[in-house]
């Protein structure tokens, strides 16, 4: 803390005006020290700069000491207004913005915060709230470090008071550009200069208005985003919308595809992923569904052939087997004696996943009546219909033979390339298991005809 008696430099200051009959404002400006004011403003613009950073509030800070000139002009004005100053401890009472520190704030809406941190931060002598008939919007503060006085500043025997300037980005630029038509011309702004400054605030007050109106849009819109879905039905009218708006990034080929798919399936699996909401859903239908995605809808249709693709099975193609050969191995399987009921469940699941997804249902059963090793589907898919009647029973249930017929299909499910197989079968392996228990008509449905082809040994 720096602390020097003004008394003696104030006598001394009186002497010389005697003698030489030289205004007070003149001595008061020659013994202003700008450089030690600088430097206590900058040390308060950094102090402002810190918490706001901590807190998380995008600003930008200035600082600035008083210029000479901007402050015999001041004085002069004040002088005019009130008579003149008897002391320098009048004058140096009377013009607190000596040191002078501005946040520029992003969002006008965090002044509030702002003034939270400022009181944390200094002792704030005054608040004054700036909203002049002219339009012009801040809040000024005047304070005090909450120390013993200042590290930084000028040697005087009371602690200066700094104002900090709060203002928003365009309140910023317009006081800049009045400042300096201020305080920077001998002249007093013409009428056509004061026309064009009041013009630029109310442009600057307009576009402050329709970027806080943006942002409250963008907020409502974030809220809702994050929404979860209702149901189904909410999930299949968001899709039947976003595919018929007028936006440019829905490519025309995506409009074309008629077929939806259904809607239940994916509101399955978007929960079970942690998706379920209108922001997840619209990151992924503008990532496979705009102008360049066609080929690839083309190449994904053609490994579904004998199946009706629609928007849903691409989709969740695309989300789910679009991570090369391993993605099957999205999930670990436990290692606890778990694991076969785990991969009963992962393999009826796959079966249900197949049943609803994948239209004519003879499409994808035929993929099981062509394949090579009937007989470890055969087996093990005897086993499922066996394990599910009996609600997964327990590992101790199941003899070494069947634990073997298990994972057998389980490693034929794995390393299947067929495409439909390969999509049910790694959505229930990432987590999107269906309930077998309350879906037991639709297990049903799906592995009666398939045994019995089986059983039959077509080809």
């Amino acid at each position: 803390m720096f602390k020097l008696a003004l008394a003696s430099e104030q006598s001394k200051a009186m002497a010389i005006r005697t003698h030489i009959n030289e205004s007070l404002s003149s001595v008061f400006i020659k013994q202003y020290k700008q450089n030690e004011y600088a430097s206590l403003a900058r040390a308060v613009a950094d102090m402002c700069q810190q918490a706001l950073s901590e807190n998380g509030i995008p600003h930008k800070t200035q600082s600035r000491a008083k210029e000479p000139e901007s402050l015999r002009k001041k004085i002069e004005q004040r002088e005019r207004k009130n008579g003149r100053y008897k002391t320098l401890e009048d004058v140096h009472h009377d013009i607190v913005d000596l040191a002078g520190a501005r946040i520029i704030l992003e969002r006008w809406e965090d002044r509030h915060f702002v003034k939270e941190i400022l009181n944390e931060t200094f002792k704030v002598q005054k608040e004054e709230p700036k909203n002049e008939k002219s339009g012009y919007e801040a809040v000024h503060y005047r304070v005090h470090s909450k120390q013993n006085g200042w590290q930084y500043g000028p040697h005087t025997t009371e602690e200066p008071l700094v104002e900090i300037q709060v203002q928003s980005w365009y309140m910023a630029q317009w006081a800049n550009v009045e400042h300096d038509a201020q305080y920077k011309t001998s002249k007093r702004p013409n009428q056509a200069m004061s026309n064009s400054l009041d013009l630029w605030l109310q442009l600057s007050k307009l576009t402050e208005s329709l970027a806080e109106q943006t942002k409250a849009f963008k907020t409502k819109q974030d809220a809702k985003d994050k929404r979860k879905f209702r149901g189904r039905k909410h999930i299949g009218n968001h899709l039947d919308k976003w595919f018929s708006d007028d936006d440019e990034n829905v490519a025309d080929w995506a409009r074309n595809q008629k077929e939806m798919g259904s809607s239940t399936a994916l509101e399955i699996y978007l929960d079970a992923r942690g998706w379920k909401t209108p922001g997840s859903l619209n990151r992924l239908l503008y990532e496979h569904f705009g102008a360049e995605a066609q080929d690839e809808y083309s190449n994904v249709a053609a490994k579904y052939a004998g199946i009706d693709l629609n928007r849903v099975i691409y989709l969740m193609d695309r989300v789910v087997l679009n991570c090369g050969e391993n993605c099957s191995g999205a999930f670990e399987i436990p290692n606890n004696h778990e694991v076969h009921a785990y991969k009963i469940q992962v393999i009826l699941s796959t079966f249900i996943w197949m049943n609803r997804l994948f239209l004519p249902t003879y499409g994808w059963q035929r993929l099981f009546t062509r394949i090579e090793d009937q007989k470890t589907v055969r087996e093990g898919i005897l086993l499922l219909g066996m394990s599910a009647r009996q609600n997964f029973a327990e590992e101790s249930s199941l003899a070494d033979d069947e634990v073997s017929k298990l994972n057998r299909l389980w490693d034929w499910f794995y390393e299947s390339r067929d495409r439909p197989i390969m999509l049910a079968f790694t959505m229930s392996n990432q987590g999107a298991i269906r309930d077998v228990p309350k879906e037991k008509t639709d297990l049903r449905n799906a592995l009666r005809p398939l045994i019995a082809a089986l059983g039959r040994g077509l080809a």
